[in-house]
């Protein structure tokens, strides 16, 4: 399975949105970056041609960002990373407590209430505002760079 089609499934852009497939508006956005910081002095024109051949052949969001690494307003983000260590954290809990729900109600002969279901909705909320974040950020400094 490549890194693209991996990206399709909802854990997995969660887990690793790092390897969502960008699109081609994307990579304009990334070759208005690179522009801007060629006509600013920041780089070279060779650099720029080598990270336009990066933005122009990447697939995903990683390959997209390592051709904008040390540009101008592209600095390091912990937002993709902390998306991945609370959906991590989630679902391990929500599989933890679905688990020991069962066991109870295996141990007790009667189904029990689903208490687990709090963590479910309480953690799924958290994880979309931290999603929100995170793709909010993300478009957000990809579209300063087609001003």
């Amino acid at each position: 399975m490549s890194d693209a089609s991996s990206a399709r499934t909802l854990p997995s852009r969660l887990l690793t949105p790092g390897r969502i497939p960008v699109s081609p508006a994307e990579r304009q956005a990334a070759a208005h970056w690179i522009d801007r910081a060629r006509l600013g002095g920041s780089i070279t024109a060779e650099q720029a041609d080598e990270r336009h051949a990066k933005a122009s052949t990447a697939g995903t969001r990683d390959a997209l960002g390592a051709a904008l690494t040390g540009l101008p307003g592209m600095g390091p983000t912990v937002l993709p990373r902390l998306l991945s260590v609370v959906t991590l954290v989630w679902s391990g809990m929500v599989l933890v407590q679905f688990v020991v729900w069962l066991v109870i109600c295996a141990v007790t002969a009667r189904l029990t209430d689903p208490w687990w279901l709090w963590s479910v909705v309480a953690g799924g909320v958290v994880v979309g505002v931290v999603w929100l974040a995170a793709e909010g950020q993300y478009r957000g400094r990809l579209s300063g760079g087609s001003r």
